[in-house]
């Protein structure tokens, strides 16, 4: 999210995605795109501008990366895998 304002409205839409009875339980994995870029938000601003430290009914994690150089991507595709099946209760 390169537009720093759209943190709030971003992070509105995942809360109430998360709401979804279907996601119940589902780990979450963001991916903090653009890293190669000196103005991309950090992957810790992206998480508090996303109040990702308010999910308590399941794991997260917010990966850095770049999709240009690659860059972060296998690390957060290995994390998915890891904990696809351990839906948190």
């Amino acid at each position: 999210i390169a537009d720093r304002k759209r943190f709030e409205e971003t992070g509105q839409e995942l809360a109430e995605l998360l709401d979804e009875e279907k996601l119940s339980g589902v780990p979450v994995l963001i991916f903090a795109n653009k890293q190669d870029l000196l103005t991309a938000a950090p992957a810790s601003e992206i998480a508090e501008g996303l109040n990702l430290h308010t999910i308590r009914d399941r794991i997260w994690q917010i990966q850095a990366c770049s999709a240009l150089t690659g860059e972060g991507i296998q690390e957060g595709i290995n994390w998915l895998c890891k904990n696809v099946n351990s839906k948190k209760k």
